[in-house]
C-alpha cells in the first residue's frame, strides 16, 4: 500500500511539473519580442503630408500625398528598420 501512495505521489509531482513547464514556455513565446527596437525614419520632401499610416504585423504602409496630385506609398519593416517598397502613384494630368 505504501509503494502504491508513493507512485501516486510521485506521478502527481510530474504532472505539475510538466505543466509548469507548458505555462513558462507558453509565456515565453507570447511575451514581447526580444531585442531593442529599431527606429526608422521616413523623410517627407517639400510640399508632401502623410495622409494615412496602416500597421500589419512588424511591417507599416506609409501614403503620402504629393504637391502634384499623386502619392506615393511605401512599406517599411519596424524590425529590420528599412523601407521595403515604394509605389509612386501619378496624378490625374
Amino acid at each position: 500500500m505504501a509503494l502504491v501512495k508513493a507512485l501516486v505521489i510521485g506521478m502527481g509531482v510530474l504532472i505539475v511539473a510538466g505543466l509548469v513547464v507548458i505555462v513558462v514556455t507558453l509565456v515565453q513565446r507570447t511575451g514581447s519580442p526580444s531585442g531593442p527596437p529599431v527606429t526608422d525614419t521616413a523623410a517627407l520632401k517639400a510640399g508632401e503630408r502623410l495622409e494615412s499610416a496602416t500597421l500589419d504585423g512588424s511591417r507599416v504602409l506609409l501614403h503620402i500625398v504629393t504637391p502634384n496630385g499623386g502619392a506615393r506609398l511605401e512599406v517599411r519593416d519596424l524590425k529590420k528598420g528599412q523601407l521595403v517598397g515604394t509605389v509612386l502613384v501619378e496624378g490625374a494630368p
